[in-house]
């Protein structure tokens, strides 16, 4: 719209002319930057991972879209990692720290956590070639905490409809 704004003969100054050709640009900006921040969480296909192929932990792989419609497939390989999240338009979030029980409460839990200063990779967003983008990373502390810090473009942020849970 905005090179029609220059071509169409008006009696509107030049200045009045800028003024709405940089309205409509930046309302069509705006708009499409919101709906890829409101879109971009959403899940489109949700797999588990069972612990055979996850090496014992029972994770899952999630598929979101990016803003030009590529997959991005993100594979959480321990679901404990999943918190809910205050994030509108998402259900759930990777977290940034983790606290497990100790061995005595939950032995099953407990194996899951690292030595003090071990670093891990908790999940991983992929290209639909299988390239990897980013990571989640779990640097252990003392007593089964952790905390975790992405490195490289890792989708963090997920809205799953309930039918995918299914």
């Amino acid at each position: 719209m905005a090179p029609f704004i220059f071509i169409v003969e008006s009696s509107l100054p030049f200045s009045a002319r800028i003024v709405l050709a940089a309205t409509a640009l930046s309302t069509s900006s705006i708009s499409t930057a919101l709906v890829g921040w409101c879109g971009a969480p959403y899940v489109v296909d949700l797999r588990r991972l069972t612990p055979a192929e996850n090496g014992g932990i029972e994770g899952i792989e999630m598929t979101t879209m990016s803003l030009t419609l590529n997959k991005l497939i993100t594979r959480v390989y321990d679901s404990d990692f999943l918190v809910d999240t205050k994030r509108p338009f998402a259900k759930w979030e990777l977290a940034e720290s983790v606290l497990l029980p100790p061995a005595e409460e939950d032995a099953v839990s407990a194996a899951k956590m690292g030595a003090p200063g071990q670093v891990e990779t908790v999940a991983e967003t992929m290209n639909s070639k299988g390239e990897v983008l980013g990571r989640w990373i779990v640097k252990w502390g003392e007593g089964g905490s952790g905390s975790c810090e992405g490195t490289g473009k890792i989708v963090r942020h997920f809205n799953v409809h309930e039918e995918l849970l299914n």
